[in-house]
């Protein structure tokens, strides 16, 4: 099942309410939602060009395997976005319809904690079998005591976006339709691998695959178990991952944060842009851009109040996208100067 934006609901920066229902229950119950046409063909062209050329670079400069590749299989490159213009477009970062969804399904107050890329290169190899997020809750007792049904609901939405059309043939990522709601896992210790249980992995099969239309969205539980695969295509396959968290996701990594002295409370509420880190101290957690993307965050319109969670660099700094990607802000800071891998 695929849902399409109709014209109707483009004007009103909405989805019709029943509309809007019906994806939040297939995310809720399924663990995924593909929604199409909801970023626009040239900014599909011009940010697919921009990433595989990135992409080019990153593996030119790569004697080997990157760090990426080396943890989750060659081929599959994370890899930070421009942060810059022409490159950083309303129709993805401040889209209402998206951010309808994200409202729908976590609540008022959700931010974007994440802007990256995720390239699937011809000749790359089986991922394997993960989900990208644990439990916020890891018992019913814990759950109840916070007022949450058991199985919980998600506190992260991963947003997969298709900038040409993903299909089975050039890498759709294999997926485990329901899982996000497997609770065996919540009490898993940190690391714990799904291949280490297959009688658990056999009895939820078989995987599904995630297409995705050229401009569409897979709304995705991150908890859902799921993997990237082979891209037996002779073309990259680029996607770009937005990821938002709940309001009381206060950790820059956007977990949730249970229990906060009042003096946090107090700093979190004086400075919506604080998160709290590894460390436990605060710091301001926003994602970086460049000075000249900031009417695209701030002029666009914002009905459903969802915190875009940016900052800009001051003159003579610049964001090089190519670092630190999965870092606080999302990529480096660096002088005024050439941005590449080698930086």
């Amino acid at each position: 099942m695929i849902f399409t934006p109709t014209e109707q609901e483009r004007q009103a920066q909405a989805f019709d309410p029943d509309k809007l229902a019906a994806i939040v229950a297939r995310i809720q119950t399924q663990g995924f939602a593909v929604v199409s046409d909801l970023v626009s063909p040239a900014t599909c062209e011009l940010l697919m060009q921009s990433v595989l050329e990135d992409a080019d670079q990153v593996v030119a400069h790569s004697e080997e395997l990157t760090p990426h590749e080396k943890v989750t299989g060659q081929g599959h490159l994370q890899l930070g976005l421009r942060r810059f213009a022409p490159f950083v477009k309303a129709d993805l970062v401040a889209n209402p319809l998206i951010e309808h969804v994200v409202t729908g399904v976590l609540g008022t107050g959700a931010w974007l904690g994440f802007y990256n890329g995720n390239v699937n290169r011809p000749g790359s190899v089986h991922q394997p079998l993960h989900f990208d997020r644990p439990f916020s809750w890891r018992s019913e007792d814990e759950a109840a005591q916070d007022g949450q049904t058991w199985p919980p609901p998600t506190t992260t939405l991963s947003c997969s976006v298709a900038l040409s059309e993903i299909t089975d043939a050039n890498g759709a990522t294999e997926i485990y339709p329901g899982t996000h709601l497997e609770t065996e896992v919540a009490q898993w210790p940190l690391g714990e691998r799904l291949s280490n249980h297959p009688d658990l992995v056999a009895s939820h099969g078989p995987p599904s695959t995630m297409p995705i239309p050229a401009g569409g969205i897979c709304f995705r539980d991150p908890r859902m178990w799921h993997r990237g695969v082979p891209n037996t295509s002779a073309q990259t396959r680029p996607m770009i991952a937005l990821t938002y968290h709940g309001e009381r996701c206060m950790h820059w990594r956007g977990r949730l944060v249970k229990r906060i002295d009042k003096a946090a409370a107090q700093r979190f509420a004086q400075d919506p842009a604080l998160k709290s880190m590894d460390d436990g101290g605060l710091a301001d957690g926003r994602l970086v851009f460049e000075d000249n993307t900031r009417e695209v965050f701030t002029e666009s319109a914002n009905p459903h109040q969802v915190n875009r969670n940016v900052r800009f660099v001051e003159p003579g700094m610049r964001v090089n996208h190519f670092l630190d990607a999965h870092l606080v802000g999302g990529a480096r800071l660096v002088p005024d100067g050439v941005i590449g891998p080698a930086r």
